[in-house]
Formats: C-alpha cells, sequence, structure tokens
C-alpha cells in the first residue's frame, strides 16, 4: 500500500533578491506506521521554466509519524520576461509508481521585476569640449567681421536677450507609499524615487508574509534625494532545517547539533533539549519520563548541548537513572524576538 504523503509550504510566496534568486522550504510528512522513501521534486506553473528550480538531496527515507525538510532554490535568468510565476512540490514513494503515491503541495508564487530602466547616456566631455571652442571660435570671427567693417548693425531680439540658466532641483523628494509591497518591489520603488532602503527587519507574521507593514519615514513626506528609508517586512519564518541526524552520538567535549536556515536574514535561534530520565525506589517499579532541560538562544547555526554522558544519582533511596540520551529541536526568532515553527523533533545521545 503506498504511503499518503502530505506536504505542506513554508510560505506561500518567495522573495526574489537583485539576482533573481530565492528559496523556500517545503516540509513532506509520513503519516503512516512504516518507514518509506519520499521522492520530492518541483513543478513548474504556468509559464515557468522548470529549469529554474532545483532542491539537493531530492529522495529521503522518513520514519512514520516523522517529516523532511526539502530547501527549493529559485534561480531566474535574467533575461526571463517580468511578471508573475508559480511552482509547487510533488512528493511521491521510491519504490512505487508516481501516480500511485504522487501528491501536490499548494502553489507557491514570486515574482520577477522588471530591470531598472538604463542611466541616461550623457554627452562625452569631448564633444562638449569641441562645440565650445567652435563657439569661442565663431565669436571672435563675429567681432573682427563688425570691428573691421566699420559698422555694427542693430542687435536682434534673439542677441540682446540673456542666457537663461536653469535651477538645479530643490532635492524634496515625496516618500513613496510602500505598504503591501514585498521587500524587493520596496527597494526597487525607493530606488526610483531617488531614495535608498536603509536597515531592513523582518518580523514572523504569516497572516501578513511578503509585505512592508511599516516605513521608518512617512508616505507622501518630502525628504532629501539619497535620504535612506527603514522597512519592517512581515514574514514567514520557515521551520530550521537539521543538519544533525537522528540518533547523533554526540561527544561531550566538543559535541554540536548543526542546522540550517531557509532565509539568509534570520541570524538568531531558540534550541531546545529535552532528556530521558527513569527513576526506580525501593517501592516503585521503573517509570521513566522525558523531562525538558535546556531552552537557549544562541546567533550560530549550531549549538554544543552542556548535557553528561550516562550517569546514575541517588535521590532519598529513589536511583535516578540517564543514559544519555535526549531529544532536541530548533526554532527561527525573528529580528523582533517572534519565534517561527520548530523543526522535526530528533532524538540524540551523549557519549563521552
Amino acid at each position: 500500500m503506498s504511503t499518503k504523503w502530505v506536504v505542506t509550504t513554508a510560505a506561500e510566496r518567495i522573495v526574489l533578491d537583485d539576482a533573481h534568486q530565492g528559496g523556500t522550504t517545503f516540509t513532506v510528512t509520513n503519516p503512516g506506521k512504516a518507514a518509506d522513501r519520499v521522492v520530492f521534486e518541483p513543478v513548474a506553473g504556468g509559464d515557468a521554466d522548470p529549469s529554474w528550480f532545483t532542491v539537493d538531496d531530492p529522495q529521503r527515507r522518513v520514519l512514520p509519524a516523522a517529516s523532511a525538510s526539502f530547501l527549493l532554490k529559485v534561480h531566474v535568468p535574467a533575461q526571463a520576461k517580468p511578471g508573475s510565476y508559480e511552482v509547487q512540490g510533488r512528493a511521491y514513494s521510491a519504490d512505487s509508481a508516481p501516480e500511485e503515491s504522487s501528491v501536490l503541495s499548494g502553489r507557491v508564487v514570486f515574482d520577477v521585476a522588471a530591470p531598472p530602466a538604463p542611466p541616461e547616456r550623457r554627452i562625452p566631455w569631448w564633444i562638449i569640449a569641441i562645440a565650445a571652442g567652435l563657439v569661442v571660435i565663431t565669436a571672435v570671427t563675429v567681432t573682427l567681421v563688425l570691428t573691421l567693417g566699420g559698422s555694427s548693425p542693430a542687435p536682434s531680439a534673439s542677441a540682446s536677450a540673456a542666457p537663461v540658466v536653469t535651477a538645479p532641483p530643490s532635492g524634496s523628494i515625496p516618500v513613496p507609499d510602500l505598504a503591501r509591497l514585498n521587500e524587493t518591489q520596496a527597494v526597487f520603488a525607493l530606488k526610483q524615487a531617488g531614495l535608498v532602503a536603509g536597515t531592513i527587519k523582518h518580523r514572523n507574521d504569516p497572516t501578513r508574509a511578503d509585505t512592508v507593514v511599516e516605513q521608518g519615514v512617512p508616505a507622501a513626506k518630502t525628504v532629501a534625494a539619497g535620504t535612506a528609508v527603514d522597512l519592517v517586512v512581515a514574514v514567514r519564518l520557515a521551520p530550521p532545517v537539521l543538519k544533525t541526524p537522528a540518533n547523533a552520538q554526540l561527544k561531550q567535549a566538543d559535541g554540536r547539533l548543526v542546522w540550517d536556515q531557509p532565509e539568509a536574514y534570520v541570524t538568531h535561534w531558540v534550541v531546545s533539549l529535552s532528556i530521558s530520565v527513569c527513576a526506580q525506589g525501593p517501592l516503585t517499579p521503573q517509570a521513566c519520563n522525558t523531562v525538558p532541560m535546556v531552552t537557549a538562544r544562541t546567533d550560530a547555526k549550531s549549538y554544543a548541548p552542556s548535557l553528561r554522558p550516562a550517569q546514575n544519582m541517588g535521590l532519598g533511596g529513589t536511583v535516578l537513572t540517564f543514559n544519555g540520551t535526549f531529544v532536541w529541536t530548533v526554532q527561527a526568532v525573528d529580528d523582533f524576538g517572534g519565534i517561527g515553527p520548530a523543526a522535526a523533533v530528533l532524538p540524540a545521545q551523549m557519549v563521552p
């Protein structure tokens, strides 16, 4: 019987950078009672080209009631037509025909922005120099002719008129309204207006994901050209992708838990550890429980557990046994302290 895979997306929209690159995470869950191998592949929609999408390690073994995360990378070529495109994720069992277990995710959209307008072409300096020289020569020639000719014709109205000097622009620029634009569109709109994007912070807010929710300078306010405008962008944080495999054995001296994050702007994480402790007393049978032990914040994509290998200790006639095993997970933290969804919970063990 084929596995009924469940495919979910971390975000409904992908934000591409100036190089037309981006990515998002798809999570494939095995709800069955047996382990199975899953194949994950992107499905281009509409006018999107399949060559724009890549997935590392697309085939994985997934335990029952467990999940696997797949990072979809998007790289749109520069010559692609601007517009809105979409992609879906497809999962199916590696050991059966795709049509028997194939499941599609929801659609994820992304926008390819139009390239900025080419800069105004300037006249080369040497052409200006030649033109200026011709003007000087003409003026000298006219002066000599008038002087040697002995009479001066009446100046024309155009000759007596003073040259008009155009004043430079004042430099006051109205700030555009960036609400409801995505990050790429907002940065481009500021650039088109003669302004620049300042500090860009991200807030985990799935209900308004991929939109600007705050701008440092109010819309329509006039500022000097080149002013930096800070932005706050709502995002849907994805679960971290765990790199340390399940049941890994970590040495107490230098063992580390390692993960990756689909969003490049995330720089903080929260790690949670729970240990398995068994208690047995003179009159009570052995009972084992998972006890939360550590919730730590880190600014790196790795963490060294401060746990000891297997040990026993007595407590009022009761013997507590810790065999070194624990479970762990990690969550991304946004720029405002908001916490995203947790990665898969994996077991591990501390060894000497």
